[in-house]
């Protein structure tokens, strides 16, 4: 008998706590503290940013090949969705083009790899049996299928492949056919007729089909096809579904998105489904479907507009763990409307707000547990924006009931005392700020005036501020993050009162519109850089406890939210070590709440007998 020694090298190890290296995957040890044996297995599937398509696409186009050497082809794009001919190839980074089909169509099949593929059936005048082959440069038509349809499922190369399922337009479809790289030939039906089906198969005669519509309603049934008949499965998916996008092989095979809206993603072993822990970063429906179970590629599909981004699900022992936020100690006083800087959840400054009663010039600081008062400033004023860190902070813009209402003053502090500094061109509140006490922006805003709201940027050197370029959505009540000369600008209010969801960067001179937020919401907190920054709480319809993080590129909703929902509170730190303090629910709150940042752990597996 082959002792664990003799395969891996090494005795089983005894430890106090569980290895964290990578290099502990498949590896067993023992855990004295729990007194157990333990795996890490690399078992658990992520979604991670693939490069952005050229044109939004959904329609379900047909794919073929690898996450890295991809081609998509088919499918609707804007403005109607109307069935493209167009191409696509993917080199694991970027969308380029490729040559186009001969017939335009979406809601097809395709199989094979990126310079051998097969395309087949779907929608275009209504529905097609047209079948085209690919080599690399130039789409030929070959034999069509024996029935036309649309939404059927795919599965094997392009010299023998299975088509089966699919919508008849009106109907639905159990039909199943096999390819030999010439013709097609009738094979048994599936037990059940469905279309939007998802399907999955290396050859055609081992393939899977699971999900589809069945009429009234979507499906999770699985079958089996052994190249002679199709076998019902005990177990479906676990979520119903149709018009997702789901591939890989008879054994190992992937589920992910579809209607009802959905970004849940599954994995089959061959025998059942296992729900992944995290899901799509954006649900969707009819996007494109390539790849393997371990490196599957999603591009485009369908939300709430047709979309251009790529998601690509890699299978590994690395576990993300979502952020989340944990209580901490309260303000001194509570308030809203509040001005903040700092660098973490354990060095933070707030100031300013409305206390209810009146507007404070009030300062506390925090160390990881605890306020503690600190200088008052000299003018007492709410709607307030600051930057900067706990002993070097700058305060500027704002309002008081006291003339002049708006205030166009700043003052610095040096973690004791507030002293002023240079005047804003444009007196404001209701504005943000970003970057350091000797090199801050002022965003936005409102001036006062018709139509009581800004776009102007100002730039502060420590002694003057500077015109510094516009916003392209004019907003107050908005949060940011990042430097002067790297800035980020998301949510907010605009003109006749509409939430905003808008997000831009700035490079120090100008701001370019990029990936909105996925809540729009005015009277927000956030914290982190251009390219790594966390939004939190703020305003949609009511307040809400919603956090969002930014990866450069687009913002993902974080799955734990705040336990207080709130608006117009104070935010400092970065996208892993932040803080929430004050705001508004119902009245003016004290309460604190530090958020720590996602993390990774392993996919450890406690092993036992039976």
């Amino acid at each position: 008998m082959t002792t664990y020694k003799e395969l891996f090298g090494k005795y089983v190890q005894n430890v106090t706590t569980d290895p964290t290296s990578t290099d502990a995957e498949g590896q067993i040890w023992y855990n004295s503290t729990s007194g157990t044996f333990k795996t890490a297995l690399g078992s658990y599937g992520v979604w991670s940013s693939g490069g952005t398509l050229p044109v939004a696409r959904n329609g379900r186009p047909g794919g073929s090949g690898t996450s890295t050497a991809a081609l998509i082809f088919g499918g609707g794009t804007p403005p109607a969705g109307s069935p493209v001919a167009t191409s696509l190839s993917y080199n694991g980074t970027s969308w380029s083009p490729a040559p186009s089909l001969n017939t335009a169509r979406s809601y097809l099949a395709g199989v094979g790899t990126q310079t051998a593929a097969l395309g087949f059936a779907g929608y275009g005048a209504p529905k097609l049996a047209s079948t085209e082959s690919y080599n690399g440069t130039s789409w030929t038509s070959v034999n069509s299928m024996n029935t036309a349809r649309l939404g059927l499922g795919g599965a094997g190369t392009q010299t023998a492949a299975l088509g089966f399922g699919g919508g008849l337009s009106p109907g639905i479809s159990g039909a199943s056919e096999s390819w030999n790289g010439t013709s097609w030939t009738n094979t048994p039906s599936l037990n059940t007729s469905r279309a939007q089906i998802f399907g999955a198969g290396a050859t055609n005669t081992a393939a899977l089909a699971y999900g589809g519509d069945v009429g009234p309603a979507a499906t999770g049934a699985t079958e089996l096809w052994n190249g002679t008949t199709w076998t019902n499965n005990p177990t479906g998916l676990n979520t119903a579904r149709r018009l997702g996008s789901g591939g890989g092989t008879q054994t190992a095979a992937i589920a992910a998105g579809g209607i009802p809206l959905t970004g849940a993603t599954e994995t089959w072993n061959g025998t059942s489904w296992t729900s992944n822990p995290t899901g799509l970063g954006t649900s969707r429906y009819g996007g494109g479907q390539v790849g393997t179970q371990s490196s599957f590629l999603l591009p485009g599909g369908y939300s709430t507009v047709r979309l251009d981004s790529t998601e690509l699900f890699t299978r590994s022992v690395v576990v993300p763990v979502a952020g989340s936020w944990s209580s901490g100690g309260n303000l001194s006083t509570a308030r809203n409307v509040l001005a903040n800087a700092g660098a973490s959840n354990t060095s933070a400054l707030a100031f300013g707000g409305d206390t209810g009663p009146a507007y404070t010039a009030a300062t506390e600081a925090y160390n990881g547990t605890s306020w503690t008062a600190g200088g008052s400033m000299g003018t007492p004023r709410g709607f307030i924006a600051g930057c900067g860190l706990q002993t070097a902070a700058l305060g500027f813009g704002g309002y008081n009931p006291s003339a002049p209402t708006i205030k166009n003053n700043t003052e610095a502090y040096n973690g004791t005392s507030w002293t002023a500094g240079g005047n804003l061109g444009t007196a404001r509140y209701g504005l943000s700020g970003t970057g350091t006490q000797t090199a801050a922006l002022a965003i936005g805003g409102n001036p006062g005036s018709a139509p009581n709201i800004t776009g102007a940027t100002e730039k502060y050197n420590g002694s003057t501020w500077t015109s510094g370029g516009t916003l392209n959505t004019i907003r107050r009540s908005l949060a940011s993050s990042g430097t002067q000369t790297s800035g980020l600008a998301f949510g907010g209010e605009t003109t006749g009162n509409v939430v905003s969801n808008a997000t831009e960067s700035y490079n120090g001179t100008s701001w370019t519109t990029i990936n909105s937020m996925n809540t729009a919401r005015r009277s927000l907190a956030g914290a982190g850089t251009q390219t790594a920054s966390v939004a939190f709480a703020g305003y949609t319809t009511a307040v809400t406890s919603a956090t969002e993080l930014w990866n450069g590129t687009s913002w993902t909703t974080n799955p734990n939210s705040l336990a207080t929902a709130r608006n117009s509170l104070g935010g400092a730190g970065t996208q892993t070590s932040a803080l929430a303090f004050g705001g508004y629910t119902t009245l003016q709150v004290a309460n604190t709440e530090s958020w720590t940042g996602p993390s990774t752990t392993l996919n450890y597996k406690t092993l036992t007998t039976s």
